[in-house]
């Protein structure tokens, strides 16, 4: 007799495929009651050490220390510069003066301190002072291209040490630059004729990054300063950073005449540096957007912002065709809207929607 088949599985499914079966499938159960491992904590960060204390015997004795340090840097800070003030106010007395002073700085610079031989060094200083000499004489007439170097040279040196002066002026003392500056100006356009070409080349390099007087005496590090520009011909920089910001505290009402001042002196030293047709140019283009410039700068900071805003609504007047019209036109409008109690939404000028007829409805 047979015996039945009485296993639950099909007769087909071999008993070893059945053990791997179930041998797999208690593995499975076994690592998924298996925990998983929690998550390792992240490294705690390390604080920052904590600065030592210091005790009281031990502060008072270092500020006692730094307080002796200032002292003593300042003396010999202002001895070292009211040394070199004297060299450059010796320089500045003559035509002469400048130039040896000049060519003693250029041989320093280029030939002493790069180890030229004796005999380099005196043929530069001799091409320098010879150059500087000849240009001088040959911009001794108003008509000449090449300006009068000697004349630059001086110019370059005053402004050299003005540049100095309101570095080292406490800042309740900076308003005292301000006369010497509004001399030098003066003085500056007045010499115009005098200091076109390879001249105003020679003013602009005294006070330049280049400049051999400045890397003589390595002064750069005392030439920067805020509200004061080093440049000895721009305009720009010595009213609004210096002129203007001081009559903003000290003489507000004053500052509408500065700014008349200022275009007006601009534009007396570029007449004599510029060709006729570039100037006239200049004073088409420029003019009118100094004179924006002006009307917006009195709007924003001068005593009447209401003269300001009639101001550049006179600029907009005279100056229709001016490539910047527009843009000014949008800035008085965003300022009179700034000013309104309640703005205007639309062109005033535009036609208005017509009215609705409701007559026969119900």
């Amino acid at each position: 007799m047979r015996l039945k088949n009485t296993f639950p599985f099909p007769t087909f499914m071999k008993p070893t495929l059945l053990l791997t079966l179930l041998s797999g499938a208690a593995l499975f159960q076994a690592q998924a009651q298996t925990p998983t491992p929690a998550t390792a904590p992240a490294a705690e960060t390390t604080p920052a050490a904590e600065k030592p204390k210091l005790t009281e015997a031990q502060v008072n004795n270092v500020l006692s220390q730094l307080k002796d340090l200032e002292k003593a840097i300042l003396n010999q800070r202002g001895t070292t510069l009211s040394s070199i003030l004297a060299k450059l106010n010796d320089a500045v007395a003559s035509d002469q003066s400048a130039i040896k002073f000049f060519t003693d700085c250029d041989v320093l610079v280029n030939s002493e301190r790069k180890e030229a031989s004796k005999a380099e060094a005196r043929q530069r200083a001799e091409m320098v002072e010879r150059n500087m000499e000849r240009k001088s004489k040959a911009g001794a007439s108003a008509d000449d291209e090449e300006g009068d170097t000697a004349l630059a040279l001086r110019f370059g040196l005053r402004y050299l040490i003005l540049t100095l002066e309101a570095h080292e002026a406490k800042d309740e003392d900076f308003k005292k630059m301000v006369p010497k500056l509004q001399a030098y100006i003066t003085d500056l356009v007045a010499s115009a004729p005098k200091l076109k070409g390879r001249a105003m080349n020679t003013l602009n390099r005294v006070c330049g990054g280049n400049s051999p007087v400045i890397q003589a005496f390595e002064l750069d590090r005392y030439l920067t300063r805020p509200h004061w520009n080093r440049n000895p011909t721009d305009f720009g920089g010595m009213y609004n950073q210096t002129l203007l910001f001081v009559a903003k505290t000290e003489s507000p009402e004053s500052m509408a005449t500065l700014w008349d001042s200022r275009i007006n002196n601009e534009a007396a030293f570029r007449k004599e540096q510029m060709a006729e047709p570039e100037y006239l140019l200049w004073v088409k283009n420029e003019v009118p957007a100094l004179r924006w410039e002006r009307a917006t700068f009195l709007y924003d900071d001068g005593p009447s912002a209401i003269a300001g805003m009639a101001d550049m609504l006179k600029v907009i007047k005279e100056f229709p065709a001016h490539a910047d019209a527009p843009s000014w036109v949008q800035q008085l409008r965003t300022s009179v809207n700034a000013s309104s109690a309640t703005p205007a939404t639309s062109d005033p000028s535009a036609t208005p929607p017509p009215t609705p007829n409701t007559a026969g409805t119900n």
